[in-house]
C-alpha cells in the first residue's frame, strides 16, 4: 500500500510543513464540512421562506415559470406605463422592472413577496419590445430571421422593506424563414404579446437554431438566478 502523501515526512519537509500542521488543517477542514452540514439542516425552502408571493405581471409564461419553483403567486398586473428611455437594454428591463414591483408593492402589506420582471429583445441597437401591430410584427421576425440577438430580462424583488434587483442575458439564433413561415406565424397571434415577436416555447419553437444562456430567461424569467436570489433574500428576511 501506498503512502499517505500528506503524511510522508520528506514530502511534507519538501513543502515545510510539519504532520502538526497538517493535522490543524484536516482538523479545520473537517469542522468547516461540518458546519456547512449543519447550516444545510437549517436551510428553509423558499416555498417556507416565501408564503405570500405575487407576480407583478400578467405574463402566462411568467404564471407557469413560477410554479416550477413551487411557489404559489397572485397575480396583479402593474398599472405602469412602459415608457422608459434608455439605450442600455440591461439598464431599461432592470427600471421596468423595478417600478413594476414598486407599483404593486405598495398595494400589499411587507411580508408579500412582490416580484416585478422585464423582457425585451436587442438587435443591432434596436431594443424590441411587443409588436403593436402585424405589420411591426412582420418587421421584427424579418430581421430576426437568420440572426443573433440577444434576449434581456430584469428582475426585481420586494420584500419585507427589503429590494434586490438584476437582469439576465441570453443569445437566440433564427434559422432563415420564409415570407410564408413568418406570415403563417403571425396569423397564429402567438406573437402579438411577447417581445420580440416570438415565443421560444411555442409555435416558434422549429425556427430557433441555437441557444447560449439560460431558455428560461428567454420565456420571462431567469429561473436559475431567480432562485438563487430568492434563497439570498429568504436569508436576509430571516435575519431581520
Amino acid at each position: 500500500m501506498g503512502k499517505d502523501i500528506n503524511k510522508d515526512e520528506d514530502f511534507l519537509e519538501k513543502l515545510g510543513l510539519s504532520k502538526e500542521d497538517v493535522d490543524l488543517l484536516e482538523h479545520k477542514l473537517k469542522e468547516r464540512e461540518e458546519r456547512r452540514k449543519e447550516a444545510e439542516k437549517k436551510e428553509k425552502p423558499i416555498t417556507v421562506l416565501f408564503p405570500k408571493v405575487v407576480l407583478a405581471s400578467a405574463s402566462p409564461r411568467r404564471q407557469e415559470l413560477i410554479q416550477l419553483l413551487g411557489l404559489k403567486a397572485e397575480i396583479h398586473p402593474s398599472g405602469i406605463a412602459e415608457d422608459v428611455t434608455e439605450a442600455d437594454p440591461s439598464l431599461l428591463v432592470q427600471k421596468l422592472a423595478f417600478q413594476k414591483a414598486e407599483d404593486v408593492a405598495k398595494q400589499y402589506p411587507k411580508d408579500y413577496l412582490v416580484i416585478g420582471a422585464d423582457t425585451v429583445v436587442f438587435f443591432e441597437d434596436w431594443i424590441l419590445g411587443k409588436p403593436k401591430s402585424k405589420e411591426d410584427a412582420y418587421r421584427m421576425l424579418s430581421a430576426l430571421s437568420g440572426r443573433a440577438h440577444q434576449v434581456y430580462t430584469g428582475v426585481s424583488l420586494h420584500f419585507q422593506g427589503k429590494k434586490m434587483g438584476f437582469y439576465e442575458k441570453t443569445e437566440v439564433q433564427f434559422a432563415r424563414l420564409t415570407e410564408r413561415e413568418i406570415w403563417d406565424y403571425i396569423e397564429s397571434k402567438e406573437p402579438m404579446d411577447k417581445a420580440g415577436a416570438y415565443g421560444i416555447q411555442g409555435r416558434f419553437a422549429p425556427f430557433v437554431k441555437g441557444i447560449a444562456g439560460d431558455y428560461y430567461n428567454v420565456m420571462g424569467l431567469p429561473l436559475a438566478r431567480l432562485y438563487q436570489a430568492l434563497k439570498f433574500l429568504g436569508a436576509e428576511g430571516e435575519a431581520l
